[in-house]
């Protein structure tokens, strides 16, 4: 049941890409969504700052004035005089301020006693909110951009103004700090609003940046974590199935010891008959057939207790090869198959045991012959690595891969041969992982197939 689960979850790779996909989507739609308010609060907090350190200047610059001229009189009415001599020096600096194409001068009544429209003077706006503010000594700067008719104190703006900076600036008395008036002033200043319009394209390409990269570095991560996850459980269900085929494999070794007991006590009693000199070869075949069957079955069994002590972990790699070669000289024989070794210098010993080794190379022999229906070359090389590993090379001169197995030669159960069972390179490259070494398969440029099997050495 378990590998039928794992089975499922591996096909259904359709349903993972969509979980992906919507991942990706509300991910893309968060990150954004946060870019874009965050940016739109920072350009919004840069821009109020420079508009109140802008009107803070101004207002400390027209209360200075008042305070000079002793102009507060004027903004509460108590002279006669339209413009007495000591506001004029006020009323000419407030004309004067850079960028300012209209300013208003407001009476503690609310009513405007100067202004560089003349024909705004004495005229009084009800519901004007900001000046109630500036009233109460609040100093509060607004962005604008001009809607024609929007406010009865907009009218007769000059042409080419499109946005403007509107604030109503408190006028105090010198000593008591009582509000008595205000200035409401329109400036364009061509350079603040440069600036602004500046400031807000550097906040949203930096928070379209700042996105991407975080976007960009959360799809790396989840798409790496995919992949990795992908390939676990890939891993799972291949464990699962070679763990349902090792419990398979003990329980037939275990019953298979017995009924070779039997095959070998009859082969050597066959031995004392009076027999041919050629039958009497063929069953000493049949014993030394028996007894690597029991050595493989003993070694299995062993692993299966997990109790490798017992067991050499040191294979002479030369000595190896050479019986694996005697197992199948009659079937290679038969078919009109050379084998050619070409080993390095010496004697090159790897970690690993002995049958387990034998069994490996075994089924890659195996595999080579049966591809070989109409002869060929098998060949065998050996050699150490500058890395202290030793290195197997076996090649065959049979048709290859067919391509739609090139990418499940080592899946459980997956073969091209009509009476494979698909187990053989499975357990074969498992059991040389555990030994710490590696098998890979290929094509051959020319013809074939070549088999790299990499074995730790032994110092």
């Amino acid at each position: 049941m378990s590998l039928l689960i794992g089975a499922t979850s591996l096909r259904d790779s359709p349903h993972h890409l969509r979980m992906l996909t919507i991942f990706f989507v509300i991910s893309f739609v968060a990150i954004f969504s946060t870019a874009v308010i965050l940016s739109t609060a920072l350009s919004r907090y840069i821009i109020d700052q420079m508009m109140m350190r802008d009107a803070i200047v101004s207002t400390e610059f027209l209360n200075s004035i008042v305070h000079v001229e002793q102009a507060a009189p004027y903004f509460l009415g108590i002279t006669d005089a339209p413009t007495p001599p000591d506001v004029k020096e006020f009323v000419s600096h407030v004309s004067r301020l850079p960028d300012v194409f209209r300013a208003n001068v407001y009476g503690f009544d609310g009513h405007i006693l100067w202004s560089s429209d003349p024909q705004m003077v004495g005229k009084k706006f009800d519901d004007n909110e900001e000046l109630a503010e500036a009233m109460e000594g609040r100093l509060e700067p607004e962005l604008s951009v001009i809607s024609r008719g929007d406010k009865d104190e907009h009218v007769g703006f000059p042409d080419g103004v499109d946005r403007f900076i509107e604030y109503y600036i408190p006028i105090r008395r010198e000593i008591t700090g009582e509000v008595v008036g205000a200035v409401e002033v329109y400036k364009a200043p061509e350079s603040l609003l440069a600036s602004m319009t500046e400031i807000r394209k550097l906040a949203w390409l930096g928070a379209l940046a700042a996105g991407c990269a975080l976007f960009g570095g959360l799809a790396v991560v989840v798409a790496y974590a995919s992949r990795v996850l992908q390939r676990q459980e890939a891993r799972i269900v291949e464990t699962e199935r070679l763990a349902v085929v090792g419990e398979m494999a003990s329980a037939v070794a275990h019953g298979l010891r017995n009924p070779l007991a039997a095959i070998r006590s009859c082969a050597e009693l066959t031995m004392e008959d009076d027999i041919p000199d050629h039958s009497r070869d063929a069953i000493r075949d049949i014993t030394n057939q028996v007894d690597r069957l029991e050595s493989w079955i003993r070694a299995f069994l062993i692993r299966s207790r997990n109790d490798p002590g017992s067991l050499s972990d040191q294979a002479q790699i030369d000595q190896v090869i050479q019986r694996c070669l005697e197992n199948f000289e009659a079937q290679m024989r038969k078919r009109g198959i050379v084998a050619v070794m070409s080993g390095g210098r010496g004697h090159p010993i790897a970690l690993a045991q002995p049958s387990e080794l034998e069994q490996v190379l075994n089924s890659i022999i195996s595999n080579s012959i049966e591809a070989m229906q109409k002869g060929g070359k098998l060949g065998i090389g050996w050699s150490t690595r500058p890395d202290g590993k030793v290195a197997i090379i076996i090649t065959d001169t049979g048709p290859g891969i067919p391509p739609d197995m090139v990418g499940r030669l080592f899946k459980p159960f997956e073969t091209g041969k009509a009476a494979g069972l698909g187990v053989g390179l499975a357990l074969g490259r498992r059991i040389v992982e555990r030994m710490g070494g590696s098998l890979d398969l290929k094509n051959r440029p020319s013809e074939g197939v070549e088999v790299t099997l990499i074995l730790p050495g032994h110092a």
